[in-house]
């Protein structure tokens, strides 16, 4: 007959079955949660973008209220950070911004003034999205889409 002590010392690690099964439940509960939380990010990034659009366009409407006008195509979104050169001439000029972030992807936002979407009415302000490529679907900007009424809605938002 086996002493307890005996018993209890041939207990002490775990099986080869038992470590499986648990690497097995791991696995599977990775497989269901990993691809949840990419989506998280990404949707994050483009809320951040479509957020980032929309208060540098209440930054011009300021820098409009102040000179009396849109800064050119030209003068740009540099226009919140320096005071730009040429027509037209900024009457009231004060930095709105100490510097100019890029979107979630690294990438410059993009200004039109007048704008392909916007008009003469206000400036397109847009970021080129996770592609980084000008005039796609994923591209985040000021105006209305297509089929909705949202500015700065993005293809992925209406999903």
């Amino acid at each position: 007959m086996k002493s307890r002590r005996s018993i209890a010392v041939q207990r002490r690690g775990f099986t080869l079955v038992e470590i499986l099964l648990v690497v097995v439940i791991l696995a599977m509960i990775a497989a269901f949660a990993v691809p949840s939380l990419l989506g998280t990010q990404e949707q994050a990034q483009i809320d951040l973008a479509s957020s980032s659009v929309k208060n540098l366009d209440r930054m011009f409407k300021l820098y409009r209220q102040s000179n009396n006008a849109y800064p050119s195509t030209e003068q740009g979104l540099k226009a919140l950070v320096e005071k730009p050169e040429g027509e037209p001439v900024p009457k009231k000029w004060v930095a709105l911004l100490e510097e100019l972030a890029p979107d979630p992807w690294g990438h410059e936002f993009k200004y039109a003034f007048p704008g392909e979407h916007n008009g003469e009415k206000k400036p397109d302000i847009w970021s080129v999205g996770p592609d980084g490529q000008e005039g796609t679907d994923d591209d985040i900007g000021n105006w209305a889409k297509e089929g909705g009424d949202d500015e700065g809605e993005s293809p992925a938002e209406s999903k």
